[in-house]
């Protein structure tokens, strides 16, 4: 990679974070469902199901109608809304830290195994740190959830600035949350890198914006259906970042 990069924008999950999860398991929603009840919430699995999709599928048409540029495939919900809109359907006390509380329980359900960063990860962001490089995190992500995981693998201070989607009601690869990201990090898109595994979503996603990307395949990776980008180099490992 070229040695004199300073500015890097890195996607989250399937980049630097190994993440499993299913929220298609029984067990998460008829934990999820016990969970509620007991704050007062009664709700059968089935029933919480049901409505949860409900809810985000409401949220998420509302967003669309109230940003039209972006069509409701670019639009990202606050996660935190649904969960608290479950306890007020049933007239049930919540709070702000109860609705925090049912995220991070309904995440933890999900798991089919603990997140985990990716092999070189730690060492790929330490090592550009100490090179004085500037590190960003460009994930479509919802906060309730990324900012405990970041905090758990100890990466919540590996970045000058979090930029999440769920914080932007955007998602990669719309062009405006590249935009909003960069300048928010006072950068020029030709002044950063963006890493990431997903062809269309981070690196078709930076192209629209005139940032070159560095992908990376991982099991994670979406299908590539076409040639990467123009600009856009493929690395094997993280620390080829470090070369």
């Amino acid at each position: 990679m070229n040695q004199k990069q300073t500015v890097y924008f890195f996607d989250l999950y399937g980049t630097l974070v190994d993440i499993r999860t299913d929220e298609t398991k029984s067990s998460l929603w008829r934990g999820a469902a016990e969970f509620y009840s007991l704050c007062g919430a009664a709700y059968r699995s089935a029933e919480l199901r049901e409505r949860y999709l409900a809810l985000c599928a409401e949220e998420s048409s509302s967003l669309a109608a109230a940003r039209p540029e972006l069509g409701e495939e670019g639009v990202e919900i606050e996660l935190r809304n649904v969960f608290r809109r479950l306890f007020e359907e049933k007239s049930a006390p919540v709070s702000d830290e109860r609705a925090a509380d049912a995220a991070l329980l309904f995440r933890a359900l999900s798991y089919r195994r603990s997140p985990r960063l990716m092999r070189g990860a730690r060492e790929t962001l330490a090592e550009l740190r100490r090179r004085g490089a500037r590190i960003f995190l460009l994930s479509n992500a919802q906060n309730c959830f990324t900012m405990p995981e970041l905090r758990k693998l100890g990466l919540d201070e590996a970045f000058d600035t979090i930029f999440l989607s769920s914080d932007f009601g955007c998602k990669k690869p719309s062009p405006v949350f590249f935009a909003a990201a960069l300048a928010s990090a006072g950068v020029s898109p030709e002044e950063a890198l963006m890493v990431g595994n997903d062809p269309d979503a981070d690196m078709r996603g930076a192209a629209s914006v005139g940032m070159p990307g560095c992908y990376i395949h991982t099991w994670q990776s979406p299908p590539r259906r076409s040639p990467l980008p123009e600009g856009c180099v493929e690395i094997a490992e993280l620390t080829d970042l470090l070369k």
